[in-house]
């Protein structure tokens, strides 16, 4: 009997050893803190933005011109500066809608292959709105600026680059024009100077967050730029019914349409003039873009 009990007295022991050495073990404890060491952190990379540069117009048609100067080439070399500037920061995916010659080939095969789909998407959006206006669940708002009556050409082009914008996560849309006056000599400059900015009327699903970075942009253009003399008060004007920024509710991402300035203004007419001139209009662009980014 006492032999037994010896025996249990040296196991007891030999077991509160090993218990102690497993829960004190200094090496084992280095070991847990070089693997807090070597196992880094997760880090979450930063979200990219994808900016969506839609120069106005058509390749070859359309657009406000003066001598031999023409809005839709202008926009594209204002839609390249931009690009070129996001790209030197990777959070940034710049897609530019066309060049001067053709379209994107993404946007030039989607306006072909989903031709029904885009104008059954504009007829369902135009109905669904009117009844919001008739049952008064919305108002009709009569817009700032009077615009042109697009052919079906065009309305697949503006209302497929807004079912393409949603469909592919866009975070900004940003449409590039230059303006033009009434006036009885074409031949001649009007009175009208200065840029000025399209947003979505107050209704509009896109309509807070375009502003804020509409806001943006205005103040940094307007560093170097003058606004359109035409205004009362500041030439940042909300709009109901530009395809561009998503009529009858086509679009629910951020959106804007700037008119960097008329056709006719003098830093236009001159090569040199006209090239630093479209360099300084991407740059502010880029600065208000980034102000909201950041």
């Amino acid at each position: 009997m006492k032999k037994y009990f010896l025996y249990f007295i040296i196991i007891s022991g030999i077991l509160i050893l090993v218990f102690f050495f497993a829960h004190t073990n200094p090496v084992k404890k280095n070991i847990n803190v070089l693997k807090s060491v070597i196992i880094a952190p997760v880090v979450t990379p930063a979200k990219s933005f994808t900016i969506l540069i839609v120069p106005g117009h058509d390749t070859d048609t359309g657009g406000a011109s003066f001598k031999n100067i023409y809005e839709r080439n202008l926009v594209v070399d204002v839609a390249d500066n931009i690009s070129t500037l996001l790209n030197k920061d990777s959070k940034y995916k710049v897609i530019v809608a066309r060049n001067k010659q053709v379209w994107n080939p993404i946007f030039a095969n989607y306006f072909i292959d989903k031709e029904r789909a885009i104008l059954d998407f504009k007829n369902q959006h135009q109905v669904f709105n009117k009844l919001l206006i008739a049952s008064g669940q919305k108002k009709a708002i009569s817009d700032s600026a009077t615009h042109s009556i697009v052919d079906q050409k065009t309305a697949i082009e503006l209302y497929g680059i807004n079912k393409w914008a949603d469909e592919n996560n866009v975070d900004l849309i940003i449409h590039l024009h230059f303006n033009s006056s009434s006036r009885k000599n074409m031949n001649l400059p009007g009175t009208y100077h200065g840029f000025d900015m399209f947003i979505p009327e107050s209704q509009r699903v896109n309509s807070v967050t375009s502003r804020v970075i509409a806001e943006d942009i205005y103040k940094e253009l307007q560093k170097k730029f003058t606004p359109e003399s035409n205004s009362k008060h500041n030439s940042l004007f909300e709009d109901q019914s530009l395809i561009a920024l998503g009529a009858s509710d086509t679009l629910t991402k951020p959106a804007i349409l700037i008119e960097y300035g008329y056709i006719y203004e003098k830093m236009l007419q001159s090569t040199i003039t006209r090239e630093k001139a479209l360099e300084q209009m991407a740059e502010q662009t880029v600065a208000g873009i980034q102000d909201y980014f950041h």
